[in-house]
């Protein structure tokens, strides 16, 4: 299959988080058009279980749904020198106040539509306390949710943002109920 020619690329938005850019594309057959594209890096997601099978979610306020909503812990990795492991330890230590033993479970573009954002996931045991402050813009609340809850909260509608819904899905791939 053949991947279209970029021909041009222009910075529509650059922000704190994100940016968008707009690419013109070729096709090979001469067609061409545009594409938008939100820019936001790499970030992890993580699936924290406690010594008692209890998950470590965070409930916090999403201003683009004008929400609280129920969420796995995650986070952009940053930069280029940090590793998607490291990301996912800090990330882990500001939101659930813990570190644990890592071990990725998958990864996902976010949605390749118009972002392309890719997410590594991670599985955290063996947790032991050691905050991290939390960033400054977030204010969140640790909740401790059984796999069967936070799954019926999926059905339900209270967990319904992607990354947490997939995350929770790779999770249980990788025990024993499957």
């Amino acid at each position: 299959m053949n991947i279209p020619e970029v021909t041009s690329t222009e910075r529509a938005f650059e922000g704190k988080t994100i940016a968008v850019r707009v690419d013109a594309l070729r096709e090979p057959d001469g067609r061409t058009y545009t594409r938008e594209i939100v820019e936001y890096g790499t970030a992890v997601v993580l699936v924290p279980v406690a010594d008692d099978g209890r998950l470590l979610m965070v409930r916090q306020y999403r201003h683009a749904t004008g929400k609280w909503l129920l969420e796995l812990p995650a986070g952009g990795v940053d930069d280029r020198d940090t590793s998607p492991e490291e990301a996912a330890q800090r990330e882990l230590r500001e939101e659930t106040g813990h570190r644990g033993t890592l071990a990725r479970i998958g990864g996902m573009f976010l949605a390749p539509g118009y972002s392309e954002e890719y997410q590594h996931i991670y599985t955290a045991t063996d947790l032991a306390e050691d905050a991290l402050e939390a960033d400054e813009d977030e204010n969140l609340v640790l909740e401790r949710v059984t796999l069967d809850d936070a799954l019926r909260f999926v059905d339900e509608g209270v967990i319904c943002d992607a990354k947490s819904i997939a995350a929770l899905l790779m999770h249980l791939r990788h025990t024993d109920r499957c």
